[in-house]
């Protein structure tokens, strides 16, 4: 394919990507309205937001086997007519739970998408260098669509309803369909391998029950579902695994898990998105309920975040190229760790300047750190099982995303009760004199005491919503500094088991 040709290429796989990762967090900063326009409670708002990721990463093994078989530009095309359905049920949805389900659907075409787009890269670009280069545009992109998606969703919130949110997607995905038929080539397996429908079913089961466990946790605990649908995710996968080391032709090569380039680079890749999506999950919250900030204001302040991944994952392959990979990822996981122990120093009154530093600072430890690992996890796989290798870099960033909201929000959301309830001891009095809705609703989370605040005494509303904003920030300082230290962990690993130079694709 002519040079000119395969950049071509890149730009409408990018556009699909954005797509996808544009909708991971655009949906956040239009919480606030969908509670009062649908009558949704908390529960139904996680949803909304945890539906798309619990279809998403449930379905990336099964997409990834199914471009590999019938063609990854067919599936590519698959996922972006399932997006569009969903985003038009979106727009007309009349319920919280309406609206999840097009979430959900919404997830599924993004499984279709994702690993598409760079199961075809892999395809287009040949050459080690080139497709060092285009792996490096192509993380650029997905996490800059990342970090777009609160300034995107707050400029849109400005001017129109929450449905603009979605109404946003339709023409950009049927641009990115004449875009992909008219540029992009079809690439397939040549042995045209069989399909592993139980492999398929296993995996699909398990990793929706992981992911459900992981998001219900922190709001759960262990209880009687979360415990059982735990139990029933590690027998599904324990199955999968079971079975793949025993299928003739297996969705997913257990082998490849003793490759040791294999295993760390989805390790930095799992990380990598762990403090993405943890610190992403407080940052709206914090921005908003605690500094006041409008949607459009919390989103342009993702503008350094945006900036230092787009700078960082451009020129990684050239700092790997001179500094050699194993330098270039455990520095870039050691700058995140800066960046979230920043984080973790925060107080209410923190300066937007300080906030933009940090966020940069974490930003630009991702960007060196993303392009580098999703090479090695690439370069671990036969070329002809692209779309495999794809999804499975795509299932680990989607469950690390998945653990660090629900790890870091679980280590928050202790700290912030335990501060709720230090205060309700420290101030009978006033106490007294709040409607127990208010005082319930403090304790149950930072957005609800926002809504909340409306019932309390003029008096008193000043000194309840810095109660509860001093008890959300010093839990997210906790939060992110656990995170700091997990990251760090994931430097060592990264500097110790990570090769010199990832030289080529294995073929």
């Amino acid at each position: 394919m002519p040079n000119d040709r395969r950049w071509l290429v890149l730009a409408v796989l990018s556009g699909s990507l954005l797509l996808v990762s544009l909708d991971n967090t655009i949906v956040n900063v239009a919480l606030p309205r969908l509670q009062e326009d649908l009558a949704a409670t908390t529960s139904q708002l996680q949803w909304v937001i945890d539906a798309y990721s619990v279809l998403f990463a449930g379905t990336l093994l099964l997409a990834g086997s199914l471009g590999d078989r019938f063609g990854r530009r067919r599936m590519l095309l698959t996922g972006l007519g399932i997006f569009i359905i969903g985003s038009l049920g979106a727009v007309i949805s009349p319920s919280a739970d309406a609206l999840t389900a097009c979430r959900a659907l919404m997830g599924v075409g993004g499984a279709f998408i994702m690993p598409s787009t760079l199961s075809i890269l892999v395809q287009v670009f040949p050459d080690r260098k080139e497709r060092a280069q285009a792996i490096g545009i192509w993380a650029a992109v997905a996490g800059v669509g990342i970090a777009l998606g609160p300034i995107l969703g707050g400029v849109l919130l400005e001017h129109f309803s929450w449905h603009a949110i979605f109404w946003v997607n339709p023409p950009i995905a049927v641009a990115a369909i004449i875009a992909v038929l008219a540029i992009v080539p079809e690439s397939r397996d040549a042995s045209r391998p069989a399909l592993d429908p139980i492999g398929a079913v296993l995996s699909t089961l398990g990793l929706v029950a992981l992911v459900m466990t992981v998001i219900g946790l922190p709001e759960s605990g262990l209880d009687a579902f979360t415990i059982t649908l735990a139990v029933g995710a590690i027998a599904l996968l324990c199955g999968f695994v079971w079975w793949e080391r025993r299928a003739a032709r297996p969705m997913l090569p257990m082998e490849l898990f003793g490759n040791r380039l294999f295993s760390t680079a989805i390790i930095c890749v799992g990380l990598v998105y762990f403090a993405l999506m943890g610190a992403m999950f407080f940052l709206p919250q914090f921005l908003q309920l605690v500094q006041g900030m409008t949607p459009l204001q919390s989103g342009l302040s993702m503008l350094p975040a945006a900036l230092g991944l787009l700078i960082t994952s451009t020129i990684s392959p050239r700092l790997a190229q001179r500094f050699g990979t194993r330098r270039i990822v455990a520095l870039g996981l050691l700058i995140v760790m800066i960046g979230l122990a920043s984080f973790s120093t925060f107080v209410p009154t923190t300066p937007t300047w300080a906030i933009g530093i940090a966020l940069a600072f974490m930003a630009g430890g991702l960007g060196m750190t993303l392009p580098q690992a999703t090479n090695g996890v690439l370069a671990s796989v036969p070329s002809e099982r692209a779309g495999m290798g794809s999804a499975v870099n795509d299932a680990i960033a989607e469950l690390g995303g998945s653990f660090g909201v629900a790890i870091l929000g679980t280590a928050m959301s202790i700290t912030y009760r335990q501060n709720i309830e230090a205060a309700i001891d420290a101030a009978p009095d006033a106490v007294s004199r709040i409607p127990a809705s208010a005082i319930d609703a403090a304790r149950e989370s930072l957005a609800s005491a926002s809504i909340a605040a409306g019932a309390v005494p003029s008096d008193l509303a000043e000194a309840y919503g810095a109660v509860v904003g001093r008890a959300f920030v010093s839990g997210m300082g906790w939060a992110l500094f656990i995170g700091a230290g997990i990251v760090l962990i994931g430097a060592l690993i990264a500097w110790r088991f990570f090769p010199e130079r990832v030289e080529q694709a294995a073929e």
